[in-house]
């Protein structure tokens, strides 16, 4: 009786399925029986079992595995890639509504990422497509909520509710991805409130009356009689305030003089 020399077929430790799809390479084709072909990373992890028999390597359960893990990942970022290449939902400029504390801000800004980055809003509340012009608009609509003359913040009420409601419906959720205090806080050790200022817009007395050239008494005076409020506070407890509410203190007591 003459012995064959073939090997006999690999063992699947992930099930098989019963038949071998028509038309498959041959290369391909003996890995059917090691990948579960129902897998969507199927192509990826056959590559690199082929990878791996072209290199020598044996096949057994660790190398198998490690092969699946590998073309998954492979997978993964193919699918990324692609989504990547896809025409974005979000345009060149947005109006955004993000929240800090009870107050709402308006702004543009044609780099999300980068803004939410730097901003740390607690959430996006809402976008919609728009620049500057748009912005101005929205800051006119609702000049009545403004904190102060030049802020971009505003107090919140039913009417801006419902418009950002609407605007959110109009033109579906913010990216998830973008930075706020409630994503990087689901990270450990990507969330720091960085040393004062915290963004170009929060300062403590110390620095918003350095940088506007006036005395930090007068400062604590305009807290004392309520017409300064912080908005919040940093990781060390310090006191941040808002330069626009600063600035604007500023000028009206330079026009008064």
């Amino acid at each position: 009786m003459v012995q064959s020399n073939r090997k006999a077929p690999l063992a699947r430790p992930y099930g098989r399925a019963e038949t071998a799809s028509a038309g498959v390479r041959p290369s391909v084709q003996s890995l059917i029986g090691v990948v579960d072909q129902s897998d969507p990373a199927f192509m990826f992890i056959a590559a690199e079992l082929q990878r791996i028999r072209r290199e020598g390597g044996e096949f057994d359960s660790e190398t198998i595995a490690e092969a699946i893990k590998e073309g998954r990942g492979k997978h993964a970022r193919h699918l990324q890639n692609e989504a990547d290449r896809q025409p974005s939902r979000f345009p060149e400029s947005i109006v955004y509504y993000a929240q800090r504390g009870s107050l709402v801000k308006i702004g543009y800004t044609s780099q999300p990422h980068k803004r939410f980055g730097n901003l740390i809003p607690d959430a996006v509340l809402a976008w919609e497509p728009g620049g500057r012009p748009e912005e101005a608009a929205r800051h006119e609509e609702f000049k009545a909520l403004r904190i102060s003359r030049g802020a971009e913040y505003f107090h919140r009420d039913e009417i801006l509710d419902a418009h950002i409601e609407a605007v959110r419906s109009a033109h579906g959720s913010p990216d998830p991805s973008w930075p706020t205090l409630a994503n990087l806080a689901q990270k450990p050790g990507r969330l720091r409130l960085p040393d004062v200022p915290m963004t170009p817009h929060l300062v403590t007395l110390e620095a918003g009356t350095r940088a506007l050239g006036i005395r930090l008494g007068t400062a604590h005076v305009w807290v004392h009689r309520g017409k300064l409020h912080h908005l919040l506070k940093d990781s060390s407890g310090t006191k941040l305030y808002l330069l626009a509410d600063l600035k604007s203190l500023t000028e009206k007591r330079r026009n008064v003089a």
